[in-house]
Order: C-alpha cells, then sequence, then structure tokens
C-alpha cells in the first residue's frame, strides 16, 4: 500500500504542477516543437509576408514564450529504439551463450562481468562517451561510414542536412562531431545490456528440456534447436526488451553529456538531439514559473512511458509464465 501511495502521489504531484502548462498549451504541447522560455520581440509581417514599416522604422511584435515538447519525445524514442539495435545483438549472443555454450566454471564469473555493467553509476558512461568514445566516432567510425555510405542511394539523408539561409533552401553536410544520437544511443546500449541479459538468461533456462532435444531428435542442428529457444521464449525475450526500452527512456546523466542537446527533430543519427531526460537536466535548476509546469509535464510523459513500457515487460515475462502454470 506505502508503494502504491507513492506512486499515486508522484503521479498527483508532478500533474498538480503540470496543470497550468497544460491549461496554457493543452494538447498541442505534445505536437509542437517551439521550445522558448522567454517572450522575444520580432519584426511584425502583414499578410503578404513582408516586414512593416511605420514611419521609416520596422514595427516589432512581442511573442509569447512557447513550449512544445514534440523534439524531445522524438529525441528520447529514437535514440532509446536505436539503443536497442545495438543492446539486443549482444545481449541475446550473451544469454545464449551462458546457457547452452559456457562451461559451468565460467557461468558465474561471465554473469557477475556482465550484470556489473549495472553497478556502474551513469555519470561514468557518460564520462566515457564524452573523453573516449565520441572523439573516437568523430575520428574514425563516423567519416568511414560517410565514405561508405554517403553515396549509396537513398542513404543521402544520413550525411546531409536542408537549411535556410537567406530565403534560400539549402543541402549541406551534416558536421559530424561525435556528440550526436548515434553516440548517445552506443552509451545506453551497454547500459541496458546487463538488463536484457539478465533477463533474457533466465526466460532461455526456463525453456524445457524437452523442447530443445525433441528439436534436435527431428533433425535439427545446434543453431536451429538456438531458434526454437528463441521463439518458444519469444514473450519473455520481448519483455525483457521492454525493460531495457524503459530504463533507456529514462536514463539522464550519461545521455545528456553525449547526444547534443539540440532541441530539434532530424532523422540522422549523426545529428544532435536532445531526450526528455537530458532537457529536465539542462533546464530546470533555471526555469521560470510557466517553464517549470511545462518541464513537469514533460516529467509525467515521461513517466507514463515508463510506466506502460514496465507493465506491459511485467505482463510479458511474469504473465506468461503464471498461464503456463495453470495450464499445467
Amino acid at each position: 500500500m506505502i508503494v502504491l501511495i507513492m506512486l499515486v502521489a508522484l503521479l498527483g504531484v508532478l500533474g498538480y504542477a503540470a496543470m497550468p502548462g497544460i491549461k496554457a498549451f493543452g494538447l498541442h504541447f505534445l505536437v509542437g516543437s517551439d521550445w522558448r522560455p522567454n517572450s522575444v520581440d520580432q519584426p511584425k509581417r502583414g499578410p503578404d509576408g513582408k516586414v512593416e514599416i511605420e514611419d521609416g522604422e520596422i514595427v516589432t511584435e512581442t511573442v509569447p514564450p512557447s513550449f512544445g515538447a514534440l523534439p524531445v519525445i522524438w529525441g528520447t524514442t529514437a535514440s532509446s529504439m536505436l539503443s536497442l539495435v545495438f543492446a539486443i545483438p549482444l545481449s541475446l549472443g550473451a544469454a545464449l551463450f551462458l546457457v547452452r555454450i559456457s562451461p559451468k566454471m565460467l557461468v558465474a564469473p561471465v554473469s557477475f562481468l556482465i550484470e556489473f555493467l549495472a553497478a556502474v553509476p551513469s555519470i561514468a558512461f557518460g564520462i566515457w562517451g564524452l573523453f573516449v568514445l565520441a572523439p573516437f566516432l568523430q575520428a574514425h567510425v563516423e567519416p568511414f561510414l560517410w565514405h561508405v555510405l554517403g553515396s549509396v542511394p537513398g542513404l543521402g539523408w544520413m550525411f546531409h542536412e536542408t537549411v535556410t539561409v537567406g530565403g534560400h533552401v539549402i543541402i549541406r553536410a551534416l558536421p559530424l562531431t561525435g556528440r550526436d544520437m548515434f553516440c548517445g544511443s552506443a552509451v545506453l546500449g551497454i547500459m541496458i545490456l546487463p538488463i536484457i541479459t539478465a533477463v533474457s538468461r533466465d526466460v532461455l533456462r526456463a525453456v524445457p528440456r524437452a523442447q530443445i532435444e525433441g528439436s534436435v531428435a527431428l533433425g535439427a542442428t545446434w543453431w536451429q534447436s538456438c531458434v526454437e529457444m528463441l521463439k518458444f521464449s519469444r514473450s519473455g525475450l520481448f519483455g525483457a526488451v521492454m525493460l531495457g526500452l524503459a530504463r533507456a527512456a529514462g536514463e539522464t546523466m550519461a545521455i545528456t553529456m553525449v547526444i547534443g542537446n539540440n532541441n530539434q527533430i532530424r532523422l540522422s543519427p549523426f545529428a544532435p538531439a536532445q531526450t526528455m531526460s537530458s532537457l529536465l537536466a539542462n533546464e530546470f535548476a533555471e526555469a521560470n514559473d510557466l517553464q517549470v509546469s511545462a518541464l513537469c509535464e514533460v516529467a509525467l510523459v515521461l513517466l507514463l512511458m515508463s510506466l506502460v513500457f514496465n507493465v506491459v515487460a511485467r505482463h510479458l515475462v511474469v504473465g506468461k509464465e503464471s498461464r503456463t502454470a495453470s495450464a499445467a
């Protein structure tokens, strides 16, 4: 009951703090892309799009603050999904190794080393990503990918961006800085690897021995029997992935240090971006009243996303086992 009360209180506090922003921006907050904490003065334009001039002076207008969370929602979703591309092959490979290949004397040490990654502070991953991984990506990996994939038809968007300069739309090469979505997703992939591996290992161990021996008896090779294991436990493995996805979506300090923190929507993984958690870390300390409300609304959206991920994962990992036990 205490845990449930704490969860309801957390939702209530965030909902109450976000209420001014919800009233001011409504559902447009979720689809808007402007993030302007302060009002700005800009030239006023007429219906024809030209700047209005009165008495020889440019007429200005004050644009009120505006908040839209779509860029950070996009950054959170894209970086989390891309991190799974790095983590899933390594996690499933490690789980299969521990269950079917590794000698018994190596299972405990290897499991400990993998799970030890979960004990490393996120700030340590961030420092490593900032001073080691990002320069390496900038100097070697990203130029190599640009050289190999840049001229491939249909992949040019990954290394170019469209900008407006002096009223003209131009396409220019995307600067490869190393601090971008690609680097942030790689760091997240390493951080979520332990939880996906641990859950996947337990799920694969729960596969009935008869299932494996039966496939081998029917003529399946070792690899084919492994594929059958993965198929048999696919719901539990998907639940493990969902747990890793929830972990990646909520990560703060590590991703803040390496993703570039640019509030924009770019499809290229080599462009800087920003996540909901990095936005909260960067702006909460110096936010004004309406900005605090908007940030609390961002935190509420992030919390609801994490709850959905964890509920789905719990249902897939635990619910399937309980249904199987009931059927037995």
